[in-house]
């Protein structure tokens, strides 16, 4: 393999892996608004229906210890 293949192959890679965008329909104003509405009333929704699950992940001090914390004996310096 020669060396100018070698450059060709690594620049179609790199702008192969070059991030891209989603084309977005265009929406009028008020399709916009009503999607936007749906979304944050399903959000409060799911929030609401798991607020438990939700709050335990958020909150890593309400979850139990997997292991006892160590002994202190009255003997030990520190």
């Amino acid at each position: 393999m020669n060396r100018q293949s070698r450059r060709t192959k690594a620049r179609n890679r790199q702008a192969d892996d070059l991030p891209r965008t989603p084309m977005l329909s265009e929406l009028s104003d008020e399709a916009a608004a009503q999607i936007q509405h749906l979304l944050s009333k399903w959000f409060l929704w799911f929030s609401a229906a798991y607020r438990e699950p939700i709050r335990r992940y958020y909150e890593p001090w309400s979850m139990p210890s997997r292991r006892p914390p160590p002994r202190h004996r009255i003997d030990d310096p520190f």
